[in-house]
């Protein structure tokens, strides 16, 4: 398997509220980065941390503590999104930390703009309130003499703090692109529309941040900064450019997917249906464990099950197991999906990469809701 592959592969940390967190493989790189830059900061006494002096085992212990607070702020924002979602009635499939941020991903789009605006502004108010708390803490610190621990709630609030205003720029995919969106959606009701011009709005940042990384690098000299600039230019332009078109007509299966919701085979269907089902209100479910697919579960088969029989009997015993007409690859034309989704009787399809992998799940169901929201 090369490199890039590596790295672009996932790895299930935990599941919050039964919402699967999942890490970019490149996040850890990242993440090493951030614990280098931070210590070093405390270790040579920047003007960021001038007031402190620490030896440099304690600087890099200090390093890790702090860029673990940073991820920890990034997936509090994105568990906001989710939890507010879910009181608007949308489930997430997922989050996502990568090497530039975080991600929450809605199963659908929201019902109406009013959603759409609660959901997008939950990420930054989050992190503003994040920031304050941060603040706060380095106050108390300050009263208390401990140099220290001040300056690491001075990072932690001031990344917050940075954090909910760059979200709320105007432009897809952050955050304040989805209010924009979300005002035009409700000032002229086309989605559509509204879509495309926040889509705009986020390649027109991406530009000005690829500028601002030029004239950083002439006026300072700053090579890490400009090139981390630039590379975040192109991740925020590619994403724009990528939700743009995905407001047209969806072709393949790789494009209308979602990220699979799995059930280890080995789970009892009592347990299935008293904790995992009400997280997951779907009509099908893929069967595997780890990335390695073994059926499909669907409720129909599950109701045929008698009640005394569902604490003693496992999914694998109730699922369908692997066979052609249950899984596709991201290439498979949608038209061919939903032949098949048709005549399967799951009305779902288990999406499998060239190494075989479960790399997503598409239900006819959610497949035509998400039509008809367009």
């Amino acid at each position: 398997m090369s490199l890039a592959r590596i790295l672009h592969r996932q790895l299930q940390v935990a599941r919050v509220y039964g919402i699967p967190v999942r890490i970019d493989y490149r996040w850890f790189m990242v993440f090493a980065l951030s614990t280098w830059l931070i210590a070093s900061n405390f270790e040579q006494g920047t003007p960021l941390v001038r007031y402190v002096n620490v030896t440099p085992s304690t600087a890099w212990v200090v390093g890790l503590v702090t860029t673990l607070g940073l991820f920890l702020s990034i997936f509090g924002h994105e568990l906001s999104h989710a939890l507010v979602g879910r009181i608007e009635g949308i489930e997430t499939e997922e989050i996502v930390l990568h090497p530039f941020g975080g991600m929450a991903r809605l199963d659908r789009e929201p019902d109406n703009a009013r959603a759409e605006f609660r959901i997008a502004v939950a990420g930054p108010a989050s992190s503003f309130i994040f920031s304050v708390v941060a603040f706060g803490a380095m106050m108390i610190a300050a009263a208390f003499e401990q140099k220290l621990v001040g300056a690491v709630f001075f990072i932690l609030g001031f990344w917050n703090l940075m954090l909910a205003v760059f979200n709320l720029l105007p432009g897809y995919p952050l955050d304040g692109g989805r209010v924009l969106r979300a005002f035009l959606w409700h000032r002229n009701g086309k989605l559509e529309e509204a879509t495309r011009i926040a889509s705009l709005g986020g390649q027109l940042i991406a530009w000005t941040l690829f500028v601002f990384a030029l004239l950083l690098y002439f006026k300072t000299g700053d090579l890490f900064m400009a090139l981390w600039s630039v590379v975040v230019a192109l991740f925020l332009h590619s994403a724009a450019v990528s939700v743009g078109r995905g407001n047209k007509s969806l072709q393949t299966v790789g494009e209308a997917m979602s990220a699979p919701v799995s059930v280890e085979p080995e789970t009892l269907v009592s347990h299935f249906i008293d904790l995992f089902l009400p997280q997951h209100p779907q009509e099908a479910f893929p069967v595997a464990r780890g990335r390695s697919l073994h059926g499909i579960l669907t409720l129909a088969d599950v109701r045929k099950l008698p009640d005394a029989e569902r604490h003693r009997t496992r999914v694998a015993d109730v699922m369908r197991p692997v066979a052609p007409e249950l899984f596709v690859t991201p290439t498979t034309p949608l038209t061919r999906a939903d032949a098949l989704m048709k005549q399967n009787g799951a009305g779902a399809l288990a999406v499998l990469n060239g190494a075989g992998e479960l790399v997503g799940f598409i239900q006819r169901a959610r497949l035509k809701r998400r039509k008809e929201t367009k």
